[in-house]
């Protein structure tokens, strides 16, 4: 599956899984400029407590869109406007807000986020975020699985019993078998494993297409 990912989407796992073994939620996202090099890349490092220049760790709003987006100085604005950010997970309300106001015009994601997704803020009727036409999409299915199974994983991890069951339960709407793959993983504690062994993601990524194809 690794081989099928395109570069902005590699670093975003890279960056999702950077943030997993980090103890952080594994959402990873990159900006891309108009030529496809990537500009800027980070993730979420909400439970960190160390961030490069221009990023924030240690705080409820250290969000990964939120860490690329301040990467980039009140110069680059006239640039945002060609630029694509991609990340792993469907911005929510404070990311959403964020890519409003940067100036950034289009967004792809991968998994759906039921819990706190906040792209339906995209076709409200505020008039200062229709004059952005900002175009935001879902890309294909296997990007959102490859997420899910890593978020599943994290959620028993660290979710209380209640919060596990609602969150899960909406996260099995459009991913079923990720959800399945990752809950199996937290009963064998494969992620963990590999954490420990420094597996590249590139080797999880993969063995999470095998899996799918098992299930599927």
């Amino acid at each position: 599956m690794w081989e099928y990912l395109t570069e902005p989407w590699k670093a975003c796992f890279e960056e999702a899984w950077e943030a997993y073994c980090n103890g952080s939620i594994p959402i990873g996202a990159v900006l891309v400029d108009q030529r496809g090099e990537i500009i800027s890349r980070g993730r979420n490092r909400i439970h960190e407590i160390t961030a490069p220049e221009k990023q924030i760790c240690s705080n409820r709003l250290a969000h990964a869109e939120i860490n690329v987006l301040m990467q980039m100085n009140s110069v680059d604005s006239d640039i945002l406007k060609d630029c694509i950010l991609y990340t792993t997970t469907e911005p929510c309300i404070l990311c959403f807000g964020a890519i409003v106001m940067s100036g950034v015009r289009t967004v792809r994601y991968a998994a759906t986020d039921p819990v706190a997704g906040g792209t339906s803020l995209n076709s409200s009727e505020n008039t200062f975020i229709k004059s952005r036409k900002i175009n935001i999409k879902k890309e294909e299915k296997y990007l959102g699985e490859i997420q899910r199974v890593l978020r599943t994983d994290h959620v028993l991890r660290t979710l209380t019993k209640d919060q596990i069951e609602r969150f899960l339960f909406n996260y099995s709407i459009d991913y079923p078998e990720a959800v399945v793959i990752g809950r199996r993983w937290f009963e064998l504690d494969i992620l963990q494993q590999v954490r420990m062994n420094k597996t590249p993601i590139s080797e999880i990524i993969n063995k999470i297409g095998n899996e799918l194809r098992t299930v599927c």
